[in-house]
């Protein structure tokens, strides 16, 4: 799990910021895996489950999404 602590935008730290902040994951040119790591960071620290549907959406936006390895 990678800690979003200094890499998501402090107003985002708030479980009612959950759309604002998978967006904000989502815009970003990381790895599906780096970007999946940190939706979970979020999510232990706000103290929010996320669904399937979530990590899915996060995992697709990933710059390495759709190669093969």
């Amino acid at each position: 799990m990678e800690s979003p602590t200094g890499i998501i935008p402090e107003e985002l730290m708030y479980p009612q910021r959950k759309r604002q902040a998978k967006a904000w994951i989502m815009s970003m040119p990381y790895t599906s895996q780096f970007k999946s790591d940190l939706w979970k960071g979020w999510c232990v620290t706000v103290g929010l489950m996320a669904t399937r549907l979530d990590y899915a959406d996060i995992e697709a936006s990933g710059i390495d999404a759709g190669k093969s390895s």
